[in-house]
């Protein structure tokens, strides 16, 4: 290819793609709700799962992390939701420690000597994983469908 055929390609230029991106953003603006209610409900059964690994003996003695877990919006993107303690609960904090357990330490010095991690939502998302995509598949389709036809009926009045 020689250098004017390569400035001609470069020089081209797509038409129609202001409206092409127009369609998309509003599809994508239509989807927040719709991507909200599909992974609440894809991810009840990785909170179900959480909820029965926390046994006795398995630090929830009072029951109170059992009820702090929930599904709630990622506060860095509020389309995405995820399954956790409620931090509105002053205890939430409690959690990682279950988790991941604790390392030896000073508290007002007496000294503490750690807890051993007993993990509960690791392996609630490795058992629930692919129900959980599947659920978000299943109910995430219809909706793109349903935002993809209202962006074109849109499209085309104007």
């Amino acid at each position: 290819m020689g250098h004017l055929e390569r400035l001609t390609m470069a020089k081209s230029r797509m038409t129609g793609a202001d409206g092409i991106v127009k369609a998309f953003r509003q599809v994508t603006l239509n989807l927040k709700t719709p991507i909200q209610q599909a992974s609440r409900k894809a991810l009840k059964p990785i909170l179900q799962e959480a909820k029965a690994n926390l046994t006795e003996g398995h630090g929830v003695e009072t029951g109170h992390l059992k009820k702090l877990l929930t599904i709630k919006p990622d506060p860095k993107n509020k389309a995405a939701m995820h399954v956790g303690p409620n931090s509105d609960d002053p205890h939430y904090r409690v959690a990682h420690l279950v988790e991941f357990g604790t390392q030896p330490h000073d508290i007002d010095g007496a000294m503490h000597p750690g807890a051993e991690a007993k993990p509960f939502l690791t392996p609630a998302f490795e058992a629930k994983a692919d129900e959980a995509l599947k659920i978000f598949g299943q109910e995430i389709g219809p909706a793109i469908e349903k935002a993809a036809e209202r962006a074109a009926a849109k499209a085309t009045k104007k």
